[in-house]
């Protein structure tokens, strides 16, 4: 949000990633709403409010339930998804700070999905999309409990679905993200175009079966990212390739190639251990033990809430680390990534190693 891209350029310096102006897609709720109404680019409806009072008052005719949406940057926990009337209230009272604002949108019932594309308009091809991921950012099962920054995610998530739908879906995405593209750049009054990630949080209406935006991001995602460089990793994509400018090689889509001919192929799954208490009060400063976890090209650790300390894995709070799969089919990536995050032990003391399995959680519905 600070403009290291501008500052890059005007240096005349390569960078991948937006300049400050682009960057408020991600940045600020407002704009990226705004924006999203501006050009007709399908979003639930929505009020913005730097008011308590006023807000208040909007919410007491809205019937639950109600999102409420902290304007700027925050870890991911900025969305409140109020079922009542006074969880909506006590909502906007916390989000909603002096000199600041928010909004308040209608929901959208459906499935949540991760669309995101690489955005270069200096290399052989200006757009590539990555691998649809479904992101699971409720803290408990069945998307149940407070918002976090995410608690898990599988690659392909349709890939049950006819072939037809599928590509019916894909194009209403390739509409969305180009005309983010063009109306991004035609309103930036620089003749500067987007470059970067662009990231489209979507859901899929029960009610129609359309992608519905519900924000953009600026960058990959988490826990996002860590599924896609397993499965790019795997079908050996060179990343740097991917973003840069020698990506003539590689698919318009890899959604569409993985239907067509399975050239890039497999699923990965990712699950995220957290800290009793998060997102809100996170428990710190135990520890846990990963010795049973044997890593290779089809499992890896990612570490997040973690410090080394005198050789033992000290949890500094909040998401821990997430344990990634990628196998040949779907249920092969869960079963072997909830196979091995139970292999996990936590304990208060490295030296007694009292196992405590109440310092830690995870979601248990992952990929489904």
């Amino acid at each position: 949000m600070d403009g290291i891209s501008d500052l890059f350029e005007r240096n005349n310096l390569n960078i991948f990633g937006p300049k400050k102006y682009f960057a408020q897609l991600e940045g600020s709720k407002v704009f990226s709403k705004k924006f999203m109404q501006d050009n007709n680019l399908p979003t639930a409806d929505y009020k913005e409010f730097d008011d308590i009072e006023k807000a208040t008052y909007y919410v007491k005719s809205k019937k639950p339930p109600i999102v409420v949406k902290y304007d700027g940057l925050a870890a991911g926990k900025g969305v409140d998804i109020c079922e009542s009337q006074d969880h909506a209230e006590s909502s906007i009272k916390n989000l909603l700070k002096p000199n600041e604002s928010i909004i308040v949108e209608d929901f959208i019932k459906g499935i949540e999905l991760s669309s995101i594309y690489i955005c270069n308009p200096n290399a052989s091809k200006k757009t590539i999309g990555l691998p649809w991921v479904k992101d699971y950012k409720s803290r408990d099962e069945y998307n149940s409990g407070p918002n976090t920054g995410g608690m898990g995610a599988i690659t392909h998530p349709y890939c049950s679905f006819k072939k037809n739908d599928v590509y019916s879906l894909n194009t209403e995405i390739e509409k969305i993200i180009i005309k983010t593209i063009v109306s991004i750049n035609n309103s930036s009054g620089d003749q500067s175009n987007y470059n970067g990630f662009l990231y489209l949080g979507l859901m899929i209406s029960t009610e129609d079966n359309k992608p519905y935006l519900l924000e953009y991001n600026c960058r990959m995602g988490d826990p996002e990212t860590q599924n896609l460089m397993m499965y790019l990793y795997n079908n050996d994509v060179d990343f740097l390739d991917l973003i840069g400018f020698n990506n003539s090689e590689y698919p318009d889509n890899f959604n569409l190639t993985f239907i067509d001919d399975k050239k890039y192929s497999g699923f990965c799954c990712t699950v995220v251990l957290a800290a009793d208490g998060y997102p809100s009060e996170p428990k710190k400063d135990f520890f846990v033990d990963l010795s049973e976890i044997k890593e290779s090209s089809n499992l890896k650790v990612f570490h997040a809430g973690t410090k080394i300390n005198n050789g033992a894995v000290k949890v500094t709070g909040g998401r821990i680390l997430s344990v990634n799969t990628y196998c040949d089919s779907k249920q092969e990536a869960i079963d072997l990534a909830y196979e091995n995050i139970r292999r996990i032990k936590a304990f208060k003391d490295p030296e007694l190693r009292d196992e405590d399995g109440s310092l830690v959680f995870f979601r248990s519905d992952i990929g489904s």
